[in-house]
């Protein structure tokens, strides 16, 4: 409830500005206010810029150095519902967040990628929502349940069950839009499509297409920096967001009832 508190008492631009944020990532670099932003993997930030003094102003955040840090601020989405109206999603200009105090990892030892990005979380230890528990790889279902596509990776957390979709697309035309949404309507809490990382323009635009396409709109959107040895670092583009189906579809509500139910009792 503190996070409520404190986005009602911010002036209107910058609340305003605030669930902007919380719903389509750090976008519009806040008309020049912000220079750079950072992420660590349960969701807090720290902004640097113009903005940090009107954030120390409206006494929202902790000044760290430079910079403002606001702990777990992804998070904040269920608290500041009844204050944050539907935002506008137009012409918006994505901005990359980097992973805060990622060192090159390596993960051929690991096996793939994919492997390498898991053991990244596991050494962090919380993961979007909660503390990491688990991960499943390339499933097509589990006991009694049959998925329409391959769901590359699956993070267990505390409550939740996160499908990742990874796709080279320097290999390919498909973008993993279709499949990532797809993911949703399975039942799963969340959604995040990766990417390499190609160059901010390119993913910045990637993200800027996903943000103006309401299916995938809640999807989160990674893109991961690596060579053929080592994770070099993990750009975050879309926080991903609660997915929204099952309060709308009965039938999206019992699979994410029914695949949690499984994935407790394997």
């Amino acid at each position: 409830m503190q996070y409520q508190h404190a986005v009602a008492r911010l002036p209107e631009d910058l609340r305003t500005m605030v669930c902007r944020w919380l719903r389509l990532g750090i976008v519009d670099n806040a008309g020049g206010l912000v220079k750079s932003a950072y992420i660590t993997l349960d969701g807090s930030i720290i902004l640097t810029g113009d903005v940090v003094k009107k954030f120390e102003e409206s006494g929202v955040g902790l000044r760290i150095s430079n910079g403002l840090y606001l702990q777990e601020f992804f998070n904040w989405i269920p608290w500041i519902n009844g204050i944050c109206e539907e935002v506008e999603a137009d012409e918006v200009e994505p901005m990359g967040m980097k992973l805060l105090g990622f060192s090159p990892f390596p993960y051929l030892e690991h096996g793939d990628v994919m492997s390498g990005y898991v053991e990244v979380i596991k050494a962090y230890g919380k993961y979007i929502s909660g503390s990491y528990n688990e991960a499943l790889y390339r499933i097509w279902g589990l006991s009694g349940v049959r998925f329409d596509e391959q769901v590359d990776l699956v993070i267990i957390t505390d409550d939740e069950l996160i499908a990742h979709h990874f796709l080279d697309i320097r290999r390919t035309e498909h973008r993993g839009f279709t499949v990532s949404a797809r993911y949703l309507s399975f039942g799963f809490d969340r959604s995040i499509l990766v990417h390499p990382f190609i160059g901010d323009v390119v993913n910045r635009e990637i993200a800027k297409s996903m943000i103006n396409r309401s299916d995938v709109r809640p999807v989160g959107y990674f893109a991961v920096n690596y060579d053929e040895s080592e994770i070099l670092d993990i750009v975050i583009y879309k926080w991903p967001l609660i997915n929204p189906l099952p309060l709308i579809s009965r039938t999206v509500a019992e699979r994410n009832i029914h695949i949690k139910d499984l994935v407790r009792h394997r």
